[in-house]
């Protein structure tokens, strides 16, 4: 005895099984746009941080600090706080984010505007650059790397 099926039954359930993997697959690819500034990609904890003052377009001697990074309300804060040589109580000011990087402007007392302009750019999680810049030269370059976690509050 043969069973009676619809034909095309088997082939309407197959393209609607399809077309439903094909919308869960879009919606969870989601739609390509621009990184939310507030996903910060960088790890918390234990940072050598090397600067270097550039004078004549030479960079000087490597400063060595380590610091401890913590999640806190804003870590930017803690990435882009950067000298301008020469200058005293600069401000930050017009900042653009993405997930790894932050440009921003400075107002520096006695810096003649624009002012003085710095950028952090994250390559990894663990490793970033930066620099500060007034006008066309660049006066400072860091390079920070992660080495470990935070033992305690006083790293």
């Amino acid at each position: 005895m043969q069973s009676f099926r619809q034909p095309g039954s088997r082939g309407h359930a197959i393209a609607r099984a399809l077309a439903l993997l094909v919308l869960l697959a879009a919606a969870l690819i989601g739609e390509p746009g621009h990184a939310d500034p507030g996903d910060f990609q960088a790890m918390p904890g234990l940072w050598k941080i090397v600067t270097r003052v550039v004078e004549h377009g030479r960079a000087g001697v490597p400063q060595e600090h380590w610091h401890c990074v913590d999640e806190g309300p804003d870590p930017w804060v803690e990435f882009a706080d950067l000298p301008v040589p020469g200058y005293a109580q600069c401000e930050r000011s017009t900042q653009h984010r993405s997930s790894t990087a932050l440009a921003w402007t400075l107002s520096c007392p006695g810096l003649a505007a624009p002012g003085a302009r710095g950028r952090v750019d994250f390559d990894s999680p663990e490793h970033y650059t930066a620099s500060v810049s007034v006008g066309a030269r660049q006066v400072v370059q860091v390079e920070g790397k992660r080495y470990a976690a935070c033992t305690s509050p006083k790293d």
